[in-house]
């Protein structure tokens, strides 16, 4: 009985070493999605900006990661986060991130921005962004001291220090100064406007530089560097078991942040997301845990591949429908059966603002749940 036992577990084992092997033969090496397994495509979350609200972590950040001469002599009650009304807004209505007021140790006024590039593209036009931000910011400080205050000799503006923290996969390839984004600003010397930011770009930072520290954030960004599915669980396994020694209110932080992003990836399936928490957190050996890991996203890809089509589907209708064709037509030129399309037809007919990703979510709610045709289901 014991060896039937123990070679039923041989056997299991080998059976989930075949599937790994398959499994990260699928996820390949560069995300491609003709591969079948595209990268993991991280929604801008909001999991650093909590971080870098409190001012104990927002100075590590400084320290460790932009690392300028003047700022290592700050101390956590130099520094004080801004409200949001002090944020300004760029020529695309985007405000800052985060804006923190610094009391130098000379006395002196300082206020540092960050702005978080969240995404997978390089935007160049930040220099020119951060330009109108600091304009804003200054202007609005100038008018709100009195007029005998700014007309002094002695008044002065306070200094603004931009970072840009970016997170994406493509190396920064935009000017960092105000000097390079002007034609022929180089010939000029001092006679012309500049400003120059600082720049953290994740993809640049070492492994073992990031876990040499354990703070929330460290643990953030560790994860964050990895974009495929399996590799993610692998970080995310990684930095649960480097939390145990963070407080209370950090390892929930993290572990919120966590369950977000895998409700991203895991299509907002959350007896998916706990499942792959509770392997994460609870000892189990590397093979069962990827294992698991592997069986939920194959399931989550299966459902994926139905999601696409059906949204190709409702994409179709749309332009149909955009052209004043019948429901009968549609049908007829697509080549499906009136009732399947019907009730796409209906709702984009009834909602022609909702994006098609909505359409589809709202095909798929359960019975109950499903509004009768022609009803009015807006928010």
């Amino acid at each position: 009985m014991e060896k039937t036992k123990r070679a039923e577990e041989a056997s299991t084992k080998a059976g989930r070493a075949e599937e790994l092997q398959r499994a990260e033969k699928q996820e390949g090496t560069g995300g491609d999605k003709k591969q079948g397994n595209p990268a993991v495509s991280m929604p801008h979350d909001k999991g650093y900006k909590k971080s870098l609200s409190r001012p104990s972590e927002f100075l590590h950040f400084l320290k460790k990661y932009v690392k300028a001469d003047w700022m290592m002599d700050l101390m956590e009650a130099d520094l004080i986060l801004c409200d949001k009304e002090m944020l300004e807004r760029d020529y695309e209505g985007k405000e800052a991130d985060l804006l923190y007021r610094v009391n130098m140790p000379d006395g002196r006024e300082v206020f540092i921005f960050i702005l978080q590039e969240l995404q997978s593209y390089v935007d160049p036009t930040m220099i020119f962004r951060i330009l109108v931000y600091v304009v804003n910011t200054l202007v609005k400080y100038f008018l709100d001291k009195g007029k005998n205050e700014r007309e002094h000799v002695d008044f002065r503006l306070p200094a603004m220090v931009p970072i840009v923290f970016y997170n994406g996969q493509d190396r920064w390839t935009a000017v960092k100064s105000l000097k390079e984004y002007q034609n022929r600003g180089d010939i000029f010397g001092n006679h012309i406007l500049n400003l120059e930011y600082y720049l953290v770009d994740l993809s640049e930072l070492d492994e073992d530089y990031i876990l040499s520290t354990n703070t929330v954030l460290d643990n953030i960004m560790y994860c964050d560097k990895y974009r495929k599915k399996l590799e993610l669980a692998g970080a995310i396994r990684m930095a649960y078991s480097r939390i145990g020694t963070l407080g209370l209110q950090e390892r929930e932080e993290f572990r919120n942040w966590v369950k977000y992003i895998l409700l991203s990836v895991c299509g907002n399936k959350e007896a998916v997301v706990e499942e792959i928490l509770s392997w994460a957190g609870d000892g189990e050996d590397d093979m069962a845990f990827k294992y698991n890991i592997i069986r939920a996203f194959e399931d989550e890809r299966a459902e994926g591949k139905e999601e696409g089509k059906n949204l190709k589907l409702i994409g179709q209708v749309r332009k149909k429908l955009c052209k004043n064709i019948s429901l009968e037509e549609t049908a007829d030129m697509l080549e499906e059966e009136k009732a399947a399309i019907a009730p796409i037809y209906d709702l984009l007919k009834s909602h022609p603002d909702w994006e098609d990703e909505r359409i589809c979510a709202e095909l798929v709610k359960p019975e109950s749940q499903t509004p009768e045709r022609g009803a009015d289901v807006s928010l």
